[in-house]
């Protein structure tokens, strides 16, 4: 059965957005230009990720 935890999802996808927007920032300021795309992709990005973080620490969990 696979394992989700609301608070810890929603604490491993804030922790993401957050580093997103400091990489970003740190981007424009040397000259990126933003996309229209670059918005919703880091959006969808981050879920798939903190989904991925949340199910393999959750398996080193159960294998301790």
């Amino acid at each position: 059965m696979l394992y989700f935890d609301k608070k810890l999802f929603f604490k491993y996808f804030c922790m993401i957005i957050c580093g997103l927007m400091v990489g970003f920032t740190i981007a424009v300021f040397f000259g990126y230009e933003m996309m229209p795309f670059d918005i919703p992709g880091s959006i969808l990005t981050s879920l798939l990720l903190a989904n991925l973080i949340l199910l393999l620490t959750r398996g080193q969990e159960e294998n301790q």
